[in-house]
């Protein structure tokens, strides 16, 4: 039976416990939350880092199907890891999981206990319902108590409820309530039931077993909704409190009480401008306040500066220091600022922000713009630093608020103000998130990602690196990246980094190296690492190092060698052979044409009977072709076995086509097949085998002739084409063959048979031309047509044609 393996996103919410194993190593990648609790680990990353002794029960097992399971298939398997306090053997499924880098790993997940429990008598059950401490009662199908426990009884004693619809007053209340039961097992309202005189909240549950009997379990709420109630009055009053208190803005505020707003008035003192008259106060109407919870208003308060959040041109939340620092009595005030709101809405990141305050003079402040997580979807955080007065007054349009790039003149504050002392380290910049975002994307990777300086310390070291090496990053900090690799590789390592940082090629030509790599547990890993230099001039790091552990492709590397070599000596077993076959099919072969010929040339005296010379004619031409065919055969082998001898020299074209031509001229006489040749007048000479160009040539025309039919012709020619190659050409107007049957022909001992190609022949001809034309280092191409003859092309390239 195939159970499809689930998929991680399935198991991570998941309560049965599960983990993914690399099975090459022995270690937990992953897991999901139960998976981490059984092995009691603080989280993933507790449980990644630990190693495991590859001869433990469970480890061993795992490695085992590792190898074992084929894609698809899953077994059931008794894991023991006693390491990690495991009394009991885990009963799980174990499912083949290829990683990322395509190594196997293991999905182990853990099957859900399914405890059978005893019957218990009829006396038993019945004492353990009457003492359980929650109000049941048992119904009957209409709905009456038929049954309660000591707990309901106190709950009811002085009130005489007989059934469900008495008890919540309302028949059609619990004729509703007992017809949910029919679609489902459990249901459940909350009713106001009266009880001692008084009426409380009572959440009914009413269930339905598999025996069809009714429980009805009672639940006092009462006191839980009246706290709900009471929190959420308080959350309001202190939200309409706030508001109701806010000053107006013509009224003489109150003494600032906090030491930022005495700063901020003590500045907004110092930058009026003496000899322009103080401007009025504008009138700012309070708006109410967006409810924040307090955790997160206090954290933000807590940092001491001045931030505002607004979300698509929408105020959000501002610090009380933000509303000091613009002059505001409070935060209402400073939300109904719109000016202010349009401002930060249209400035950028690191600019200089010129405002109007609400005291009328003109402040310039460096806003640092960041998107951060709030309520409903992410918003816009602004935070305000460095105010200082501008020189010259300026009246900012209120609807396009003027922003201002320019430096600022320091200015000077009064030795008596109030110096501001921040408790707590500030909030997170867009810097700090940005660098905690890109550390989580390197740990994602499978890959290894590892910094160094300048003499290859490592300064970080990403998860990826620490699954790879078995290390954790706290134990490598400040190492040398060679002290975690094997002593033959560090020379390599050394090497390959001070070329990257002389002025060589290698810093241009950077192709990476193989290393192989020492684990914590004492085991060997290959890996490719890539060094690369840094360019960021504030970076720390000069190096950086990307490490891929490539056991899977060294194994697949070391399979593919075996099967190749595997290959290459049966394919010698096989050539050498047939070498030996057929030196031991000559010697009698011989003999056999030697005697047939004398019989049929009549030496010895006449045969007088003329079936007897036809016998002898036949026996001779049989040993002449099977000569031929063993000929073939050797030649063949010795090719595929790379032990053809051959001489390369300067050979014509011309002269090996009018050698073939002369010795197939009776052949083709007979088959009344005419053989043309047309070469131009200065063809180049090539570099081939004297002996196999005229094989080749003599093979070529000879199947012309004998797949061409009488009053056809063969034309051999050959030309230079301009891209410098030489190609010669046999073409012949014979019966021709589809592009399936010259790929058949192409192979050896197969012809192609079919009612016109009724001839004699090997199956070796075309196959062993080929094998020859590709020895002399050029290629043959056959091109073909049914009815059409057949052209067939050898390509000599460039580099073996000589120059004129």
């Amino acid at each position: 039976m195939v159970i499809a393996p689930p998929t991680l996103e399935d198991l991570r919410e998941s309560p049965a416990a599960a983990w993914l194993w690399d099975a090459a190593r022995g270690r937990i990648i992953w897991a999901n939350r139960a998976g981490v609790a059984a092995f009691e680990a603080t989280s993933l990353f507790d449980l990644i880092d630990r190693s495991f002794d590859l001869k433990e029960a469970g480890v061993a097992r795992v490695q085992e199907l590792g190898q074992k399971l084929m894609r698809g298939e899953h077994e059931r398997a008794l894991l023991h890891f006693p390491s990690v306090g495991a009394v009991v053997p885990l009963d799980c499924r174990c499912w083949l999981h290829a990683l990322a880098d395509g190594r196997n790993g293991v999905l182990v997940v853990e099957e859900a206990a399914k405890p059978v429990l005893a019957t218990v008598p009829d006396a038993i059950a019945g004492s353990v319902f009457s003492h359980l401490p929650i109000p049941l009662l048992v119904l009957d199908g209409d709905g009456r108590f038929v049954h309660a426990n000591a707990a309901a009884q106190s709950l009811l004693a002085k009130e005489s409820y007989a059934s469900l619809a008495e008890l919540i007053a309302s028949d059609e209340r619990a004729a509703s309530l007992l017809a949910r039961l029919a679609d489902t097992s459990l249901a459940s309202s909350t009713e106001t039931v009266l009880l001692q005189a008084s009426p409380r909240t009572i959440r009914c549950t009413l269930s339905r077993d598999e025996n069809a009997t009714l429980t009805l379990m009672l639940d006092d709420i009462t006191e839980r909704r009246a706290l709900e109630q009471d929190m959420l009055s308080r959350q309001i009053a202190e939200l309409d409190a706030k508001v109701s208190q806010s000053p107006a803005p013509d009224v003489v505020s109150s003494e600032p009480t906090t030491a930022f707003e005495s700063l901020g008035k003590a500045i907004a003192e110092t930058m009026r401008v003496q000899d322009a008259p103080a401007p009025e106060p504008k009138i700012i109407e309070a708006v109410k306040v967006p409810f924040v919870p307090d955790a997160i208003r206090q954290s933000l308060e807590r940092t001491g500066k001045a931030i505002l959040v607004m979300r698509q041109g929408e105020a959000l939340f501002a610090t009380s220091y933000a509303a000091a620092a613009l002059g505001h009595e409070d935060v209402s005030t400073l939300f109904a600022d719109r000016k202010v709101w349009h401002a930060l809405d249209e400035s950028g990141n690191g600019a200089t922000l010129s405002l109007k305050t609400a005291g009328g003079a003109i402040e310039a402040f460096d806003c640092t713009r960041a998107q951060i997580p709030w309520l409903s979807g992410p918003a816009d955080q602004f935070v305000l630093q460095g105010f200082a007065r501008l020189d010259t007054p300026r009246v900012i349009d209120i609807k396009t608020p003027e922003i201002i790039v320019a430096p600022l003149a320091p200015i000077e504050i009064a030795a008596e103000l109030p110096v501001i002392v921040q408790p707590e380290p500030a909030a997170p910049n867009a810097t700090t998130i940005a660098h905690d975002e890109l550390k989580a994307i390197l740990d994602v990777a499978s890959d290894g990602i590892i910094t160094l300086n300048a003499e290859g310390q490592i300064l970080s070291f990403s998860a990826g690196a620490q699954a790879i090496f078995g290390q954790n990053e706290k134990d490598v900090l400040n190492r040398p990246l060679i002290s975690l690799l094997k002593s033959d590789s560090r020379k390599v390592i050394r090497d390959y980094i001070a070329g990257l940082t002389g002025p060589g090629l290698a810093s241009v030509f950077n192709d990476g190296r193989e290393v192989t790599a020492e684990t914590s547990d004492g085991g060997n890993v290959p890996l490719f690492i890539t060094i690369s230099r840094l360019q960021s001039p504030q970076s720390r790091a000069s190096l950086c190092a990307v490490v891929r552990d490539i056991t899977t492709w060294k194994r697949n590397e070391r399979d593919l060698l075996k099967a190749k070599e595997e290959a290459e000596a049966a394919n010698r077993q096989k050539s050498d052979f047939l070498a030996r076959i057929s030196h031991e099919l000559r010697t009698p072969l011989n003999a056999i044409m030697g005697f047939s010929d004398v019989m049929r040339s009549e030496r010895f005296g006449e045969l007088r009977n003329d079936k007897y010379r036809g016998y002898a004619q036949d026996i001779f031409s049989s040993g002449e072709h099977l000569l031929a065919l063993i000929n073939d055969l050797l030649d063949l082998s010795k090719v595929e076995a790379g032990k053809l001898e051959l001489n390369f020299t300067s050979e014509s074209l011309s002269d090996a086509t009018e050698h073939a031509v002369k010795l197939l001229q009776e052949e083709a006489r007979n088959a009344r097949v005419i053989v043309r040749t047309a070469f131009p007048a200065k063809l180049p000479r090539v570099v081939a085998d004297h002996r196999s160009l005229r094989q080749i040539m003599s093979n070529l025309i000879s199947n012309g002739i004998k797949y061409t039919d009488a009053g056809g012709q063969v034309l051999v020619s050959a030309a230079l084409e301009n891209d410098g190659t030489l190609v010669l050409r046999v073409k012949d107007t014979g019966i021709g063959m589809t592009e399936a049957q010259v790929q058949d022909a192409l192979q050896p001992f197969t012809r192609v048979e079919t009612a016109q190609r009724q001839r004699q022949g090997t199956g070796l001809g075309l196959p062993l031309t080929k094998a020859l034309v590709e020895a002399n280092r050029a290629k043959l191409r056959v091109t073909s047509a049914p009815a059409q003859g057949t052209v067939v092309e050898i390509v000599f390239p460039g580099t073996r044609v000589l120059a004129e």
